[in-house]
Formats: C-alpha cells, structure tokens, sequence
C-alpha cells in the first residue's frame, strides 16, 4: 500500500482534499489507483490506496513529454 499526507491546514486546501477523497472513494477503475481507507491524524489526512510504482502522476508530467496523439489516448483510457 502507499499512505499519502494531506495537510488539512486551511478551509480552501481542506474542500479540495476532501473532493479528492470523495472521488477516489466512489470510482473504482482498473485504470486507477485503488482508494482503501482514510483516517484522520493530527492536522493530517491519510489516504491509503494501492501502491503504483513509477513516482507521483505529477511527477512523470512534469519529467514526460507526451504528444496530443499519446494524450488522447491514455485520457480515453
């Protein structure tokens, strides 16, 4: 599994994650990481979902150059 920290310091930060965990909490998909549990510790939320080798998705955005072509495709999965 992996555990991801979310800081839930400020009201606008706290609505964001909250749709975040709402979202992985009601889809599942084989084409997504598995939302499993969440607890609530300290300022922190932690989300435990299936672990996905390869890094963050914001990572291998920001690391990756795909074309339109290979965009399309992977967002039609």
């Amino acid at each position: 599994v992996a555990i991801k920290k979310i800081n839930l310091q400020g009201l606008r930060k706290k609505e964001l994650k909250a749709n975040e965990f709402m979202v992985m909490k009601m889809n599942k998909n084989p084409n997504l990481v598995n939302f499993l549990d969440g607890y609530l510790v300290d300022t922190q939320f932690w989300l435990v979902m299936d672990y996905m080798d390869g890094g963050t998705l914001s990572h291998v955005i920001s690391k990756t150059y795909l074309s339109e072509d290979e965009m399309a495709a992977i967002s039609r999965e």
